[in-house]
């Protein structure tokens, strides 16, 4: 598995419409998986995403996973400066390191799906040097296409305390 780098971001911000996810607590959940799908496919149909893509400063379509209190929310988007349009919202990410998993070939969300419980589940684990963060989590299609994806997932993380 060398699909995976730690490397440093600037901030950024993602605009997108936001939605509640149900059914796990932690950031990654297998639980998660079909509400992002039927999420993401109504703000396609309903024309939110669309709206949003004028806005965008740069190709890549993103989704934000991010914790609020014990509630995870899910949020596609864009990456943008601009001003916020009726009903979205912003997610602010910080300057950090970030582990960035990278992957290609089928559906996007199973990509996403199979990056995160790579993160979640094999990396960031005891033994590795660094830990996530706690800030939210980015989900980002390269390509444009969702049906024979290129994807990256970007987990902020730190060093741990004990290295």
């Amino acid at each position: 598995m060398n699909n995976f780098k730690v490397e440093k971001k600037g901030p950024f911000r993602i605009i997108g419409f936001k939605t509640v996810l149900t059914g796990g607590t932690s950031i990654h959940s297998p639980h998660f998986s079909s509400q992002k799908t039927t999420f993401f496919k109504s703000a396609i149909d309903n024309g939110q995403m669309a709206a949003l893509r004028p806005l965008a400063e740069g190709p890549y379509g993103y989704a934000v996973v991010a914790k609020e209190g014990e509630t995870v929310c899910y949020y596609p988007g864009v990456q943008s400066s601009q001003a916020l349009p009726a009903s979205a919202e912003e997610v602010w990410f910080p300057e950090s390191e970030y582990l960035i998993l990278s992957g290609s070939g089928g559906l996007s969300r199973l990509a996403f799906d199979k990056l995160e419980d790579q993160a979640f589940g094999t990396i960031l684990t005891d033994t590795f040097e660094w830990e996530y963060s706690g800030t939210p989590v980015a989900e980002v299609l390269l390509n444009g296409n969702p049906v024979d994806a290129e994807v990256e997932v970007w987990v902020p993380v730190q060093k741990r305390n004990n290295r």
